[in-house]
């Protein structure tokens, strides 16, 4: 079983990256094959919206490095996107991403979508409840899009008080739940 992690961070030390590490390293502890694909060292643009997907089974009309992901969401068992939050949503790079999914979901026979699992981890420096439940329902709102699409959304879990690099390495509850997003995604 195949699970795949899509980092859109642009940090290093970011916490959303760590989390999504932990995740991963917990399937791979439970006999998952899992690679990590990093979009900000990648080249990926952004989807043209001409519609080529839709009446090519699936197919992108740009030849970037986004093949080597969609390649991956073909063999994956399932599928943990992780992203920073910014500006009260996901990353730049989570959106580019989730735009491009458009072709999987004109492929959804071809990538057998429907039998995927899909779990989101973001990180963000806010702890004020009123801007928290901002953040969380517009989360709720692309994670809305992916399970249109077909995926079977597993979990979304948004972890709080993030604001320096590293910080969630220290923190042993929001650590427990990327380890739970590890457990729940192989079962």
């Amino acid at each position: 079983m195949k699970i795949i992690g899509i980092n859109t961070s642009p940090r290093e030390g970011s916490n959303s990256r760590i989390a999504l590490e932990k995740a991963l390293s917990t399937a791979a502890q439970k006999g998952a094959d899992t690679e990590l694909f990093d979009l900000n060292s990648m080249n990926i643009r952004t989807c043209q919206a001409d519609d080529y997907c839709a009446s090519n089974n699936g197919t992108c009309c740009q030849d970037d490095d986004l093949q080597q992901i969609y390649s991956a969401i073909k063999d994956a068992y399932g599928i943990i996107l992780g992203t920073p939050i910014y500006m009260g949503n996901v990353s730049s790079l989570a959106k580019i991403f989730i735009d491009r999914l458009y072709a999987v979901m004109n492929g959804v026979d071809f990538y057998g979508v429907s039998s995927k699992k899909f779990s989101v981890i973001a990180s963000q420096a806010a702890v004020d409840p009123p801007m928290y439940e901002y953040i969380k329902h517009n989360l709720e709102t692309s994670v809305d899009v992916i399970r249109g699409m077909g995926f079977v959304v597993e979990d979304v879990e948004l972890l709080i008080g993030n604001a320096r690099e590293n910080s969630i390495s220290s923190k042993e509850d929001q650590l427990n739940k990327a380890i739970m997003v590890g457990n729940k995604i192989v079962r």
